[in-house]
């Protein structure tokens, strides 16, 4: 790792191909997916086989690669096939791929020439660690969530492995995922790719009458340390969030996106990079242990009510002729609401529904969700992503 001379990496959740298409619009250099099998996103839509392809076709055509997760702890009924699965993410063309399981990494490591990630999932939080995992065939760390931006760097240097930390999104109580709440209350293996975040649930202390969420954390957002992050050399910066929504996909990737290049320039990280993040819905923010120590107890939501989202997802733009952009509606849509287009780079710019007409023409006074409206085009692209701001 080189302090300070290559940007870090902006690394976004892609959890189905049109997420993917997406991040990669509004500036990802990669992406994270997952297959079918052996991941720990057992609830994302994940990728079929000629979705993937498809995804890696798009990504390295807009210059990002393509990262496949295999992180669940598998026992050994769940290896069957995976040395198979390996060759064909070899023959796609996937530029890494994520483990957590050293068993699994000596598979991957005999059965395909694909570099390997060594996941959170495996809780590396010092260079002995790393170095024990580059000897087993690791290229890259993604450190346990208990570190620092400096002890990240240290490590990486320390072991000569890409260090990849999160910066964004929900948060893990325990040790970087490590929890069997999930099998208890639920049934499901939160290692396997059933995490039922029950940790968020409100729980009621011994002879107490109230009940408040104990071990809910807040959700990170590490924008205010990107310089630190640059300046120290951290190779991938990583937004969580394979589950989430493409606004969420699009506003995250183009925050991280346009506040690292203002960062390089040495300029200001613009407004409106914050105002992205601050319209999420969220549990309040932490920067938990980025800047130094570990998270204390202020990274502690302590309820589970959350900050709403400010802005509902209206559509993205599916395809644009001539003159005309035509957009398919999230929400319904009224006549006179008022519509903001998130740019892939820059100023966002709004749209304002004084009419509104069918895929055909015709007018109408509400747009019914996930129907197709035409609009003049007027800077529209394909995949944008509109959001709505109000009404007039």
């Amino acid at each position: 790792m080189t302090i300070g001379m290559v940007a870090p990496e902006i690394l976004a959740p892609a959890g189905n191909l049109d997420k993917l298409m997406t991040a990669c619009r509004y500036g990802a250099d990669a992406v994270y997916v997952g297959g079918p099998r052996f991941g720990l996103r057992s609830g994302a839509e994940n990728f079929s086989d000629e979705e993937l392809e498809a995804g890696v076709v798009f990504a390295h055509g807009k210059g990002a690669k393509v990262y496949v997760t295999l992180n669940a702890f598998l026992h050994e009924r769940d290896l069957e096939g995976l040395a198979e699965y390996s060759g064909v993410l070899q023959e796609i063309g996937v530029d890494a791929l994520i483990v957590s399981d050293p068993g699994v990494m000596d598979i991957l490591a005999k059965s395909c020439k694909i570099p390997l990630h060594v996941s959170t999932q495996a809780t590396c939080l010092n260079g002995s660690q790393a170095r024990l995992w580059k000897s087993l065939g690791a290229t890259r760390i993604i450190t346990g969530r208990e570190l620092s931006l400096e002890e990240g760097a240290k490590l990486g240097e320390s072991s000569g492995l890409e260090v990849e930390m999160f910066v964004m999104g929900a948060m893990c109580s325990a040790y970087s995922g490590h929890c069997t709440i999930s099998n208890y209350t639920a049934g499901r293996d939160s290692n396997r790719g059933g995490c039922k975040q029950s940790c968020r649930f409100d729980f009621k202390m011994d002879g107490k009458t109230e009940s408040r969420a104990l071990m809910s954390s807040r959700d990170l957002n590490g924008l205010e340390h990107l310089e630190q992050a640059n300046n120290l050399g951290i190779d991938s910066l990583k937004i969580e969030g394979r589950m989430k929504s493409n606004l969420y996909v699009a506003g995250a990737t183009k925050a991280f996106r346009e506040a690292l290049v203002a960062v390089q320039k040495g300029e200001e990280v613009p407004g409106r990079c914050r105002e992205l993040l601050n319209a999420f819905s969220n549990r309040g923010y932490t920067e938990a242990s980025l800047a130094e120590g570990e998270a204390g107890p202020e990274s502690i939501a302590g309820d589970t009510s959350q900050s709403g989202p400010k802005f509902a997802w209206a559509g993205q733009v599916v395809s644009v002729t001539e003159s005309n952009a035509y957009v398919q509606l999230k929400n319904p849509l009224m006549r006179g609401d008022l519509l903001e287009v998130l740019s892939f780079e820059g100023e966002n710019f709004f749209l304002k529904t004084d009419s509104l007409e069918d895929y055909e023409g015709a007018s109408l006074e509400k747009g019914k969700q996930e129907s197709i409206l035409r609009f003049p085009k007027n800077g529209l692209e394909v995949g944008m992503i509109l959001r709505k701001v109000g009404s007039s």
